[in-house]
């Protein structure tokens, strides 16, 4: 229907081609597809360049600029890719987008204005570090242009103390102020810089002078850009390899290599006048990236170091993972929550230009302001200067504010509140006796060194109150799994069972009220026939949806909602992929498109855990093998290997990515184990006493440090903390000791369900919270999928 030429533009290159709107889908077709097909697998370039997308797949679509012109358009899809597509001028970049927007688009996002994600982030449901996330989209920074990557704050200003107190405004640099100037001396040199520019610029262009002058500045380099961001990705692939590119194949001098944080914060801050970095997101949520794990030679510094992993504070102890959950929860601080505003104000608002972006000592390099019209520089040789700057200073974000930006209140008030004064003066004294002495009892820190961190509110959660029953059931019949929906309810499966379900649109911001079922049904195997049945009304019998062979019969089942794949695990240890759509007819009916066979196990896979937020699912055999796929590609990432036994219990973590197992130990008992999402052990603890299931708690990272609650054999659930994994609380039920064979948090963390071996499901809130609502419990036990 549409026919565009257009650029594919991705951080290590850019494609030329065209992009074809069709009556079902979208496809970027690069040129001289043909040739490139061989090449490209000599080169083990793992990503083809030609590709197509549904127009169900497309989940938001924002116009972008592109090497400072209006010119391009980026696609976010379900599954958490992005394509960013730049176009000839901004006529056909809107053409284009008109026409996508104009197709049956069934799970775009009703894109929410930025009041209304200020409004969220103001009352405390989205974090500082989503708040940003969001802004810098906003703002049209994307992870696909180096140019415009998301650009996040430095906010520490102490990088040497062995500890750290958080709630100190001492160890935070000064957000009011760009980085450059954090120190009061060094402001009068840049002033003096802008008013000797100010001069220049007012004499205007003389006759001989090559480059005419500038609008004055009073900063000539940026604190954003791709060499910032190579700089500090050098040591990941694909970025060593784009770093390499931008600096003709060698590594850069040892001593100006990325090589320490304390460094970084002194030149940016203080040290240098044209260093005036900014950081990027990995800051908050990657360790790799501080990770030499290529073993790439950078050098010897000139004091005799060598350029390896970069030297963390002190307080870090050395360890990438522990600086990230750190740092994260720095930025989520009192202090910052805070004082973040006046940053937006310097990066995304009102002092991002004019008047009061002179008076902030804010000014850089006019090339880096949107606006800046290439095309009207006549002569080739200055226009050329003009477009090697715009592709290299860096490009300052959208403007997204014109008035200072609010600031968010301090600490959230108790939850109970003040006793009204009608309430005699004898119970007042009473509470307040008693309130005195609660606040006493101090939980332990996480960290013994570093003070101020936030164990947050889930129940169970160290900082909270004891947990209590508040629901207690006894169903006759072994569950095989518990799951906690994002609509707040939680249901009980019969062993055999899968639930499928697709939701509608889900919102722009994470919320959790607002999450709607568009479809679900049971999916139940185990049938001498093979067959896999679907029963999505609960007044009909099953009906059968996928015939399995005798060969692959099935052992386990996962659902991905999103894209609507379902995964089986079969007796001989293939792991088959089904994609499936609705029939157009009726949106009830559900059918088989594709399945893809996955490689990897010898024996019966006895587990799949679906981990959606990280696009993983991991599959666990009898033979002892424990893998990771990625839900895209469909291919194999990597196993987690190191187990003394079988996996009997896997759980991944929705927050961070990490993933658990157990298996039994050899002594008896169980050993636990803590990985990161790229297959890193984390630490292991060994449990006298079996686990039987683990699952994850799920509060937003930064204000909360979670945990892996295992259900034990005694009946017991006992929490470990994600960090560094100590045993944190044990949760008791004096009634019942029988094995806890499923557990899972509810969706908002205030619940937690465990399953006994009995069939008894009991749920715990915490003691303050015995009001609030429970989660709705379903449970669909063997008999549903018989009737």
């Amino acid at each position: 229907r549409v026919n565009r030429r257009c650029i594919s533009v991705a951080p290590s290159r850019e494609t030329a081609g065209e992009l074809l709107l069709g009556k079902c889908g979208m496809y970027f077709v690069e040129d001289n597809a043909s040739d490139t097909v061989e090449s490209s697998s000599l080169q083990g370039e793992l990503e083809p360049a030609s590709f197509s997308w549904t127009y169900e797949e497309i989940k938001e679509v924002h116009k972008r600029w592109w090497q400072l012109r209006d010119n391009a358009v980026e696609i976010f899809l379900t599954n958490g890719r992005t394509l960013l597509l730049a176009f000839d001028n901004t006529k056909v970049r809107d053409d284009v987008y008109h026409n996508i927007l104009t197709n049956n688009l069934p799970n775009l996002l009703e894109y929410g204005n930025i009041t209304a994600l200020t409004n969220l982030w103001y009352t405390g449901q989205i974090t500082n570090f989503e708040y940003l996330t969001h802004l810098n989209k906003h703002a049209g920074r994307s992870f696909n242009d180096l140019m415009q990557y998301p650009v996040f704050p430095f906010i520490l200003a102490d990088y040497v103390s062995e500890t750290l107190d958080l709630s100190d405004p001492l160890i935070y640099r000064n957000l009011s102020k760009p980085i450059a100037v954090q120190y009061k001396e060094k402001e009068d040199r840049y002033v003096d810089t802008y008013k000797y520019l100010e001069e220049e610029y007012r004499k205007g262009a003389r006759e001989d002078d090559p480059m005419p002058p500038v609008q004055p500045y009073h900063y000539g380099s940026h604190y954003s850009n791709s060499g910032t961001v190579l700089h500090f990705l050098v040591r990941m692939p694909p970025f060593t390899k784009m770093f390499l590119a931008y600096q003709d194949q060698s590594f850069d001098i040892p001593d100006r290599t990325f090589h320490s944080t304390n460094t970084t914060w002194r030149l940016s801050s203080f040290e240098s006048m044209t260093d005036v970095k900014e950081l990027i997101p990995e800051f908050f949520y990657l360790p790799e990236f501080l990770v030499n794990r290529e073993g790439f030679d950078f050098g010897v510094r000139q004091n005799g170091e060598r350029v390896n992993h970069v030297n963390l504070p002190p307080w870090a102890r050395n360890d990438p993972r522990l600086f990230i959950l750190i740092h994260r929860q720095a930025l989520e601080s009192d202090y910052v929550s805070q004082n973040i505003c006046q940053w937006i104000d310097l990066v995304f608002g009102y002092k991002q230009k004019g008047k009061a972006s002179v008076q902030a000592i804010n000014v850089f390099h006019p090339a880096t302001y949107f606006g800046m019209d290439v095309s009207a520089v006549e002569d080739p040789v200055q226009r050329r200067a003009l477009e090697t700057m715009i592709k290299t200073y860096g490009q300052t974000p959208r403007q997204l504010f014109h008035t200072a930006h609010v600031s968010r209140p301090g600490a959230k008030l108790n939850i109970e509140g003040e006793l009204p004064a009608a309430v005699g003066l004898l119970v007042q004294f009473a509470f307040r006796e008693a309130r005195e002495q609660v606040k006493e009892i101090t939980y332990p820190s996480p960290l013994s060194w570093i003070k101020g961190l936030k164990w947050g509110e889930y129940v169970g959660s160290p900082s909270a109150p004891v947990p209590v029953v508040c629901f207690s059931q006894p169903h006759g019949e072994r569950f095989g799994s518990l799951q906690a929906l994002p609509t707040r309810a939680i249901c009980g499966l019969s062993r055999n069972f899968c639930l499928l379900m697709t939701y509608s649109k889900e919102q722009g911001v994470r919320s959790m009220n607002s999450t709607d079922i568009q479809w679900s049904a049971i999916l139940s195997w185990g049938y001498a026939d093979n067959i896999l049945r679907l029963k999505s009304k609960q007044s009909e019998p099953p009906v059968n949806f996928i015939q399995s062979s005798q060969q692959y019969q099935v052992t386990s089942c996962a659902w991905v909602p999103d894209s609507c794949q379902l995964f089986t695990g079969s007796k001989c240890g293939v792991v088959t992929a089904y994609t499936n759509r609705f029939t157009s007819s009726t949106p009830s009916e559900i059918e088989m498109e594709t399945q893809i066979h996955l490689y990897g196990h010898t024996e019966e896979i006895t587990s799949l855990f679906v981990c959606k937020p990280y696009s993983i699912l991991i599959s666990v055999s009898r033979d002892g093998t424990c893998i990771i796929w990625d839900l895209n590609r469909l291919c194999y990432v990597q196993s987690l290997a190191g187990h003394k036994s079988p996996v009997t219990a896997v759980s991944a973590s929705e927050t961070s990515g990490d993933i658990a197992t157990v298996c039994d130990s050899a002594g008896g008992g169980s050993d636990l184990r803590l990985w990161t999402v790229n297959g890193d052990l984390v630490g292991h603890v060994h449990c006298r006493e079996i686990i039987c299931s683990v699952a994850f708690s799920n509060q937003p990272e930064g204000i909360s440090i979670n945990v892996i609650a295992g259900g034990l054999e005694n009946g017991i659930v006992r929490l470990w903390s994600t960090w560094d994994l100590k045993p944190v609380r044990e949760i008791t039920f004096p009634k019942s000791n029988k094995p806890i064979v499923s557990l899972t948090f509810s969706c908002d963390g205030h619940h937690l369900y465990t399953a006994n071996s009995d069939g008894t499901v009991i749920a715990w809130c915490r003691k303050d919270q015995q009001r609030l609502k429970q989660p709705m419990f379903y449970s669909f036990l063997s008999s549903y999928a018989a009737g």
